[in-house]
């Protein structure tokens, strides 16, 4: 993929946190941050209460031996279209959690400490449903 900063180099293998734009260096990423095309609702300000995370980094790239975990798009397409994945999503606890582990450097971690929250358990169970072709509609 293309940096979506400097529209050089070829490499970008990295996204900006906030709003997920493509970039290729930390010149670039400094660049994006100090402009106003950086936009992201801070949900942080909310006063949301929110299931300890570790720190935050930069989503990690998928590796080449890693891309057979990749969801198909047919698969993706029913997640979103699912009214109970959709129904679940408008807690904006659930966002929060889910943003976080996203963000994490210790990802699977935090998932397990997520695990304890009854609307992440409800919201993975109904993923899984979907993946694992059991929700038959």
């Amino acid at each position: 993929m293309q940096c979506q900063i400097c529209d050089e180099n070829k490499n970008a293998s990295y996204k900006c946190p906030k709003c997920r734009i493509r970039y290729c260096s930390a010149r670039c990423f400094q660049k994006h941050k100090s402009s106003e095309t950086c936009m992201e609702k801070d949900l942080q300000s909310k006063s949301i209460v929110q299931v300890p995370m570790t720190q935050i980094q930069l989503p990690i790239e998928l590796g080449d031996d890693e891309e057979s975990d990749r969801l198909s798009s047919h698969v993706l397409e029913r997640i979103g279209h699912s009214t109970e994945v959709l129904e679940l999503l408008k807690n904006s606890h659930l966002r929060t959690m889910i943003k976080s582990i996203d963000r994490s450097i210790h990802p699977a971690d935090d998932m397990q400490k997520a695990m304890i929250e009854p609307i992440f358990v409800q919201f993975v169970d109904q993923l899984l449903k979907i993946v694992e072709n059991k929700d038959k509609k």
